[in-house]
């Protein structure tokens, strides 16, 4: 990506097009937000000015040999048309039916000469099996990507199981070190995190999360302790920062209304006024040694694609898709990162998408040579979950956050090019995928870290906190589910984010009693008790996939009720005990299925997205969630017939949730009680099926709400709340003998 001088200048309008670097300016300095692809085709039609330009010459210019549907080009044209302030009249590009399209402005031109330079491509080695040449350049990354810590460190727990026959998991060793590591808090408040260190060890960057969507910077000195915060509180979230190469910038990612789907910004670590540099990029990236360019993921959900992009940060626009992932068949993980030379990236990636259920972690690092194409797998071993990378400065390997079986997130170093895997940390600190910095000198790390706590609590029916009583003090009880049973027993889900069992409460001689009900190697989630209390179902990895089981109260009879290729969670029970409705997931589509709660076939029982179903009390009636498509839009509250789907009542009030737990039903079935965690903390709300607007029903001001439901006979709310603190610390002679 050679840095070029503009020279062809074409005026129309208010609008002025530099040709050469294909940037559009309204009036002399403002540049017009419109994705690359967007100018590019700009570009090419105002050089043809005049000229009915085919589709498929526009096509082949913009997008080279890359296959491209036509559906693709018209989203470009619609976005060129209104960041140009077109509306019907076409004034600038008009529509040629069944041709193309024409650019009919008057122009004005310093110079007409010269060619669109077409945007370089990477061919990928024919023996690179699962990966693909880019196909285009992808519009925003989905929220799959927009993973915030809790989510990161909660899914790998889900996936986590045990190795099933034949597969056996690499002993990590633990360097030995003259010198012992030490690790210092750089914070201790909880809610911050996305750290990053300046190259010269001077300055930390993080982000504080003081209520949702209300994100602020901070930059501390590391020999002073003296902290300025670089922004005023607004209604944003925070992505990644990264610091510049002369460590005097920060790099980061916010995402707001004015850019729902990201941008980068560039702001003096003393503060003033932040430069957007790059539109069109979602909460993750790394940047180049030089700090010339930005790497990351760009997605498309239609296409089912995902591409590893690289960025320039001139302002010229200019990026370069390196790899093309069909997401269907294949599982990029992680955010890429250059080396220190900026001749490669290190991702991560599952290699091998047809054996998820043979082997239990499956995801390894790769290195893609940036001008050639060529890939290069760095290490046979393989991992359940990669976060954020950094090579160390000197090139001898890569530092990584990752999960591992029955362990927290841990932090390991590979080297390169030998590939050895060495464990930098291994403790009762779990660490997140979303911050991270290494100094200049290798001698200093920054990272996040996380720390989850839950307890089960009753509270009145009426939702006011001041009744709440608390009933366990364990680490993680119902976090990830609870349910009812007709005596006041309560059943719920207890134990580590990395080992999760359900476990029975009850009132043993006037003392609440916790025993398991089942206690093993295996992950069990969401359960949900039958109305007579005989037995509850509960989703489970035992089988390989998450899929719905069913056991007795007492323990006995363990069933398995759902197979396939789905993965099934979420399970209620009907009221007459005789169905269980659950959420399966297949190729990313969320459908509610239903089965005989003693077994049989599943029938499928919605045709659009939906999760987290509820049996209405009298059982006529199931509620579920319809999620949004992204941050910036609602989805949907949906109650249908639960005899054949019929939609009877549908809601636009739920906010985009990384995890959903099921609306409850209010005792006379008019009304459902729903989670919604626009706050830092959350509360309950109720949504009248007569319509109106919701009401907050409780009014929690401390620790985050996890789950909930009512007890059996509905005169008591039972919910799991607590905290998830999430902080920063740096870690120094964290790895010695750097080249292995």
């Amino acid at each position: 990506m050679p840095d070029t001088a503009a020279k062809n200048f074409y005026k129309f309008g208010n609008f002025r097009l530099d040709a050469e670097r294909c940037v559009l300016f309204d009036g002399e300095n403002a540049v017009v937000d419109a994705t690359p692809k967007a100018l590019a085709i700009l570009c090419v039609l105002v050089e043809s000015a005049g000229r009915v330009v085919s589709k498929d010459e526009l096509i082949k210019r913009v997008w080279a040999d890359n296959f491209v549907e036509e559906a693709n080009l018209s989203h470009h044209i619609f976005r060129l048309r209104r960041a140009l302030g077109e509306s019907e009249d076409e004034k600038y590009i008009q529509t040629v039916s069944k041709r193309g399209y024409r650019f009919v402005g008057a122009i004005r031109s310093n110079d007409r000469g010269g060619d669109l330079a077409s945007v370089a491509t990477v061919k990928l080695a024919s023996n690179q099996q699962g990966l693909s040449r880019p196909k285009s350049y992808l519009i925003a990354l989905s929220a799959f990507l927009s993973l915030i810590v809790i989510s990161f460190a909660i899914y790998f727990a889900w996936n986590g199981r045990r190795p099933t026959d034949g597969y056996r998991q690499t002993e990590i060793p633990t360097p030995r070190s003259e010198s012992p590591m030490t690790l210092a808090r750089v914070t201790n408040v909880g809610g911050v995190g996305a750290a990053s260190i300046s190259p010269d060890g001077k300055f930390i960057a993080y982000v504080e999360h003081s209520g949702y969507g209300q994100g602020l910077i901070h930059v501390r000195q590391t020999d002073t302790n003296s902290e300025i915060q670089l922004l005023e509180p607004g209604e944003r979230a925070f992505g990644s920062t990264a610091f510049s190469a002369d460590s005097k910038s920060i790099f980061f990612v916010i995402i707001d209304k004015r850019d729902p789907e990201g941008a980068l910004y560039r702001i003096s670590v003393l503060g003033g006024r932040p430069e957007r540099v790059l539109a069109d990029i979602d909460y993750f990236f790394t940047l180049s040694s030089d700090g010339k360019y930005a790497a990351f993921y760009r997605a498309d959900k239609e296409l089912k694609q995902s591409s590893i992009v690289i960025a320039s940060l001139d302002g010229s626009g200019q990026e370069r898709s390196i790899l093309t992932f069909n997401t269907e068949k294949e599982s990029p993980d992680s955010v890429p990162a250059f080396s220190p030379d900026g001749m490669r990236l290190v991702f991560a990636y599952a290699d091998q998408p047809d054996a998820v259920d043979k082997a239990p972690a499956r995801i390894s690092l790769f290195a893609v040579e940036i001008s050639s194409g060529e890939i290069q797998k760095l290490s046979d071993e393989k991992w359940m979950g990669v976060g954020m990378m950094n090579w160390m400065p000197d090139g001898s390997g890569v530092i990584f956050v990752t999960y591992r079986e029955r362990a927290l997130n841990q932090i390991y170093f590979l080297s390169y090019p030998k590939g050895d895997v060495t464990a930098i940390t291994n403790d009762l600190t779990g660490y997140s995928n979303f911050g991270m910095g290494i100094t200049s000198d290798g001698t200093t790390l920054v990272v996040d870290t996380l720390e989850f706590s839950s307890q089960l609590w009753s509270i009145g029916a009426n939702g006011k906190a001041r009744d709440a009583v608390q009933l366990t003090t364990n680490g993680l009880d119902g976090a990830r589910g609870l349910t009812s049973l007709p005596g006041g027993e309560i059943v719920y889900t207890s134990g580590t984010v990395t080992d999760e069992d359900l476990w029975k409460l009850s009132d043993i001689n006037g003392r609440r009693e916790g025993n398991p009900l089942v206690s093993d190697q295996y992950i069990q989630r969401e359960p949900a008790a039958s109305p007579d209390g005989t037995f509850v179902v509960f989703g489970s990895d035992r089988a390989g996939k998450k899929h719905i089981f069913r056991i007795d109260i007492d323990g006995a009879n363990l069933k398995q009720l759902t197979f396939g290729d789905g993965m099934d969670s979420a399970a209620d029970v009907s009221p007459d005990g005789k169905w269980i409705v659950y959420t399966s997931s297949v190729n990313e589509k969320n459908r509610l299925w239903k089965i005989p709660s003693s077994g049989g076939p599943a029938v499928e029982f919605t045709n659009e997205e939906s999760v987290s179903p509820a049996f209405s009390p009298d059982g006529r009636h199931i509620s579920y969630i319809s999620p949004p498509d992204s941050q910036a839009t609602l989805g949907r509250l949906v109650v249908v017939s639960a005899d054949d789907g019929t939609i009877e009542h549908s809601f636009e009030i739920m906010n985009f949730e990384f995890y959903y737990v099921a609306p409850r039903w209010t005792p006379d079935g008019k009304s459902l009680i729903f989670r919604r965690t626009d706050t830092i903390v959350g509360n309950l709300w109720k949504q009248g099926l007569a319509g109106g607007e919701p009401v907050q029903f409780t009014d929690f001001t401390s620790q985050r709400l996890a789950y909930f439901a009512y007890s059996r006979d509905f005169k008591n709310l039972l919910v799991s709340r607590g905290s998830v603190l999430q902080n920063v610390v740096m870690l120094k002679n964290f790895r010695v003998n750097s080249r292995q």
